[in-house]
């Protein structure tokens, strides 16, 4: 068989009829696209999630007041409790060893008003160990320090969508914010740090002393959160079973009694995000799959159509002593071309999706070109599966039988 001869034939076969060959092709293209887009968004969002997570802070755990559960991919609290204080960070600093940072947090939303704007935003009291805990650095100003912390000093460091949203872009720094009624001098405006693991803006937030805060804005005495920064990621590994006694203890819970604290760490984020990652993958799957199966069913339609129509074909390259291997080529190559053209067209729609997603959702560029090979591969071998049924079909035409049906 001349393949180069052979390959002209399937070309001008499949050109003389030009909407049926888009329309078989089209499943395929769509099959593709689905599984380009899929792998490479998917590698994008993974990407951006790690970079949240490290961004949160390294070899971190974070106490919290309170029992949480993993629902739906998501982490979602169950139960409230008022019992983490300042004490807890005290008692853990103490007597616990390979940390290297550790921090009490209160946040929750509240009233800030600079002249005549006003507006509700998040404040949170922090200890200044918070800062190098979770990395944040002042892009103008400063940072407030332990000695303001210790003197319940009124000083803020306000989020760069605080600037736009409360001080119209001006610079802040020296000027007076009123939180709850409450003036407060603003020391420096925090870097950019974009949206955490749930979407929220990480800088549209005030930070304040945690002993300001606690005493003089929000008026409690107990902590949503104490955060641990370990020194390595083996002292991590320790960490929980050696938080959960010192916090009994000083929560004076009896033997049997549930923890009314819960311990998370980078990797329970990181296998939450997983799971709401992987259900929309296998969800996007399914639908390539499903679509790359239609596509290969059209083949199937369209092949066994065209044997149809040309049986007399057929019948003539078999008597002029065409041998059935010829045949079958001819037709599988015919299938082929169709699977490769639907694939190639999924291929070009995938990429261009990828990057139109990661474009619009600010994530990374990671272009999936193993997946798109893989794909593309799969289109080719189902087109020439399904192919296979009508070319032995046509094979199996005697002469004699061809001819005379198509008389």
């Amino acid at each position: 068989m001349n393949l180069a001869r052979t390959l002209v034939i399937s070309w001008d076969v499949l050109m003389g009829h030009k909407l049926r060959t888009v329309l078989s092709s089209a499943g395929i293209a769509i099959g593709v696209a689905a599984v380009v887009i899929m792998v490479g968004a998917g590698k994008a969002a993974e990407e951006e999630v790690v970079g949240k997570v490290r961004n949160m802070g390294t070899n971190l755990l974070v106490v919290q007041a309170g029992r949480f559960q993993n629902v739906g991919g998501r982490t979602r609290q169950v139960s409230t409790f008022t019992t983490l204080t300042p004490r807890d960070v005290q008692a853990l600093s103490r007597r616990l060893t390979g940390i290297e940072c550790i921090a009490g947090a209160y946040q929750r939303s509240a009233v800030v008003r600079y002249k005549g704007i006003r507006t509700r935003t998040d404040v949170a009291g922090a200890e200044p160990a918070l800062f190098r805990i979770r990395g944040v650095s002042a892009a103008r100003g400063r940072l407030f320090t332990d000695l303001e912390q210790r003197s319940l000093a009124r000083v803020a460091v306000v989020g760069p969508t605080v600037v736009t949203n409360v001080f119209e872009g001006a610079d802040p720094v020296g000027k007076s914010l009123e939180i709850n009624k409450i003036l407060f001098k603003v020391v420096g405006v925090t870097s950019p740090r974009g949206q955490d693991l749930n979407g929220d803006d990480q800088d549209d937030v005030v930070y304040v002393p945690l002993s300001t805060a606690m005493v003089r804005v929000f008026h409690v005495t107990y902590l949503q959160s104490i955060l641990i920064q370990a020194e390595s990621a083996e002292a991590m590994a320790s960490l929980p079973d050696r938080i959960v006694p010192v916090l009994r203890k000083t929560h004076r819970l009896k033997p049997g009694k549930e923890n009314d604290f819960t311990i998370q760490d980078q990797a329970q984020l990181m296998r939450s995000e997983q799971d709401t990652s992987q259900a929309f993958t296998v969800l996007v799957g399914s639908v390539a799959g499903v679509s790359l199966f239609t596509g290969g069913v059209g083949i199937l339609a369209v092949m066994l159509i065209s044997i149809r129509e040309r049986t007399r074909e057929i019948g003539l390259r078999r008597a002029l002593g065409g041998r059935r291997r010829d045949i079958l080529g001819q037709f599988l190559l015919e299938a082929g071309s169709l699977a490769a053209m639907g694939g190639l067209s999924g291929v070009l729609v995938g990429l261009g999706g990828t990057w139109l997603t990661v474009y619009l959702m600010r994530w990374p560029l990671l272009w999936p070109w193993s997946a798109t090979a893989y794909a593309f591969g799969l289109s080719v071998a189902m087109g020439v599966a399904f192919g296979l049924y009508p070319a032995l079909k046509a094979a199996r035409l005697e002469p004699a039988v061809a001819l005379h049906a198509a008389g």
